[in-house]
C-alpha cells in the first residue's frame, strides 16, 4: 500500500530546519531590527521570494513616494578622511599592485594619472568608492587602502550616499544589501582570505615592502614627492607610517557575513545606486500592504538574465 506524502508537513519540516516560516517576507520583516550580521543572513534565504521582491521594492508605492529616496553623488574626499566599515582588509590587496605597479596602480593611488583617484578596476568604467555620508566606506575598501597606504592625502572618487531617513553605516549596509536583493534576487557575500592588513605589525608592512618594491615603483614614489630619493628603506618608513594612520579605525564588520557584492549578487552597483536614487527600496518600516499599490515590473534583474539565457 503506498503512503500518502503529506506535502504540508514536509515543507513546514523543512522551514523550520533553515529557520524560516512558510512566508519568507514574515521572516525579512522580522530581520529589519536585527544586527546586520542576521538581517543580511536573512535576505540571503529570501531574497528570491516573490513577496519579498514586491514589498522590498515598494518604496513608491507606500503612500510616500519620497520618503525612500536617497541621494547618490559623485564627489572627492581625502583618503585618510574615509572610514572603513569592514573588519578584513587584504594586506596583499592593499600593497601587492601597488610594490610592482600592476595595472598602473602605484601611479594611480600617487595621484599621477587621475584627480581625483579612480584606481583600476575590472569593471569599466572604474567605480568610485561607494560611502556613507562623506565618510563611512560602504564598498571600495581595497581600492581605498591602496591609495590609503601609498597617497593619504589623495583625493579619491566617491559616489556619497545620503538619507535624512538613514541614521548610521550599520543602516546604511542594510538598505545597500536591501536594495541588491530587491534588484537582483539574490543576496551573496564573499570570505575574507589571506592577511589582514588591520591586524598586521609595523615589522610585518615593512617586510614586505622591503621585500617586493620594485625601482619603477621607487622612482614614482620620488616624482610624487613622497620621498626624496629612491631608497627602499626611506619607501618602507613611509608606508608604514601611512599603515599606522590606517590601522586606527578598523571596521566592525565582517566582510563574509555583511558586506554588500552587488556585482558578484548579479547586479550592477550603478542600477542599485539609481534604485535607491529613485525612492523604490520600501526601508522604512516596510510592511506587507506596501505593496498592493505596486504596477512596475516585479522581476528582478538576476531572474530576468537567467531566464534571457534559457530562452537562448
Amino acid at each position: 500500500m503506498t503512503k500518502k506524502i503529506n506535502v504540508k508537513h514536509i515543507t513546514q519540516l523543512v522551514m523550520e530546519r533553515i529557520n524560516l516560516s512558510e512566508a519568507p517576507v514574515d521572516d525579512f520583516l522580522a530581520s529589519i531590527d536585527k544586527p546586520l550580521p542576521d538581517f543580511v543572513s536573512t535576505l540571503k534565504q529570501v531574497s528570491a521570494d516573490d513577496e519579498f521582491q514586491k514589498v522590498a521594492g515598494a518604496g513608491k508605492a507606500d503612500g510616500n513616494p519620497q520618503d525612500e529616496v536617497v541621494t547618490v553623488e559623485r564627489t572627492k574626499a581625502k583618503a585618510i578622511d574615509l572610514l572603513p566599515t569592514q573588519a578584513e582588509i587584504g594586506m596583499s590587496n592593499s600593497l601587492a599592485d601597488q610594490m610592482t605597479n600592476q595595472y598602473n596602480a602605484a601611479k594611480t593611488a600617487l595621484g599621477l594619472v587621475n584627480d581625483p583617484i579612480i584606481m583600476p578596476s575590472a569593471d569599466n568604467p572604474p567605480p568610485a568608492i561607494l560611502v556613507f555620508n562623506g565618510k563611512y566606506i560602504l564598498d571600495g575598501h581595497h581600492r581605498w587602502s591602496q591609495v590609503a597606504m601609498m597617497n593619504p592625502d589623495g583625493e579619491v572618487a566617491i559616489d556619497n550616499m545620503t538619507s535624512p531617513n538613514i541614521k548610521d553605516n550599520e543602516q546604511a549596509l542594510k538598505v545597500m544589501q536591501m536594495a541588491i536583493g530587491a534588484k537582483a534576487g539574490k543576496v551573496i557575500t564573499k570570505p575574507f582570505e589571506g592577511q589582514n592588513l588591520m591586524k598586521a605589525t609595523d615589522q610585518a608592512v615593512r617586510a614586505y615592502v622591503l621585500e617586493n618594491i620594485e625601482d619603477e615603483v621607487l622612482n614614482l614614489l620620488v616624482e610624487a614627492k613622497k620621498i626624496s630619493e629612491p631608497n627602499k628603506d626611506a619607501a618602507a618608513n613611509y608606508i608604514v607610517e601611512n599603515f599606522k594612520l590606517v590601522k586606527k579605525n578598523p571596521g566592525p564588520f565582517s566582510r563574509e557575513k555583511s558586506m554588500p557584492q552587488a556585482g558578484k549578487s548579479g547586479v550592477s552597483q550603478d542600477d542599485v545606486n539609481a534604485a535607491l536614487a529613485a525612492g523604490e527600496i520600501n526601508f522604512i518600516q516596510p510592511d506587507k500592504g506596501d505593496a498592493a499599490n505596486r504596477k512596475d515590473d516585479l522581476i528582478p534583474e538576476g531572474i530576468k538574465n537567467k531566464w534571457k539565457k534559457l530562452i537562448k
